[in-house]
């Protein structure tokens, strides 16, 4: 969908088990969206540990993301916004992957041009985490070296 990534981006096959979350994070009179991509680690027979951390690291590279511990780069217009789909353009020729519509605030904001940090980790964190659990997830990962993220902006058109 885009021009060329940095890195090859994971097959559709792998994006389709990939899980995001969308959510604003407010301080003082400051509000950044924000889209956190995770894994629920393996659920199939063809995944492993190891196959799942290889995904996520080639969609972190696919989608240009820094390490966390450093500033985050500016990864382009990824985001797409038509009526009932969201979606994140991650650099394969086809596909883009999609991830639930998120508030109207959220929307309103990326509509507005205000960046949306994007936040991945590579280990897995469980389907219905909740909040705390996500949380101390990204502080773990963080800590670890294992969490990546960008500011992407929105594309007016797929």
């Amino acid at each position: 969908m885009t021009s060329p990534s940095i890195g090859i981006p994971p097959n559709p096959g792998f994006i389709a088990t990939v899980t995001a979350a969308t959510g604003i994070h407010r301080r003082g009179n400051k509000a950044m969206p924000q889209l956190l991509i995770t894994h629920p680690g393996p659920r199939y027979r063809n995944e492993t540990h190891e196959t799942v951390m290889e995904g996520m690291r080639q969609l972190s590279t696919a989608l240009g993301l820094g390490i966390g511990n450093q500033d985050p780069p500016v990864i382009g217009r990824k985001l797409v916004i038509e009526r009932t789909v969201a979606a994140l353009d991650y650099g394969h020729d086809q596909y883009v992957m999609s991830f639930p519509l998120p508030s109207q605030d959220w929307l309103t904001l990326v509509a507005v041009g205000a960046g949306c940090r994007v936040y991945l980790t590579f280990t897995p964190l469980a389907i219905g985490a909740t909040r705390a659990e996500a949380d101390t997830h990204l502080r773990d990962s963080l800590a670890r070296g294992q969490l990546m993220w960008g500011t992407a902006f929105i594309r007016r058109r797929f």
